[in-house]
């Protein structure tokens, strides 16, 4: 009887390694672990742009650099300067992912016709949002002609 027990432990250790693997080995896994690790080198990039030439231009236009400004309170040292600077480089990340990433994708998706289509859209008469299969708003009961959400796109 413990044989049995032993066994089935190692056939149910045996099929989690398999699932493990067959899980880490898929394209959407790996091209995650991908995408992190180039966002996580090119924000590192943009934060180093940030400390080292736009926070420094800044502050000559202001007449200091606030990529040093800090307070104490108590002993203890608030450097605000360096929160302004994570600030300016989630920005410039972001701006640059949604410009150089997003946008285009979206367009490539609508070009060629891959568009995730919406499960619901505005009603042309109340703005309410409704079920894309409706034939009737439920709101303002207008009757709704076929093919009325490409009408209001």
């Amino acid at each position: 009887m413990r044989w049995n027990v032993q066994v089935a432990r190692e056939k149910q250790k045996t099929k989690v390694l398999e699932e493990f693997r067959e899980f880490v080995l898929r394209g959407n896994v790996i091209d995650l672990a991908i995408a992190v690790a180039v966002g996580a080198a090119f924000t590192a990039v943009v934060t180093s742009l940030v400390a080292a030439f736009i926070t420094p231009i800044i502050g000559a236009v202001f007449g200091k650099d606030f990529g040093h400004l800090s307070f104490t309170i108590n002993g203890s040292k608030f450097q605000y300067g360096l929160f302004i600077n994570s600030l300016i480089s989630f920005l410039i990340t972001a701006t640059v992912l949604f410009f150089l990433v997003v946008k285009p994708m979206q367009h490539l998706l609508k070009r060629f016709g891959m568009a995730p289509v919406p499960s619901k859209a505005p009603c042309p008469y109340c703005l309410t949002d409704i079920p894309v299969k409706a034939t009737r708003c439920a709101a303002c009961t207008a009757e709704l002609q076929e093919g009325w959400t490409s009408a209001t796109a």
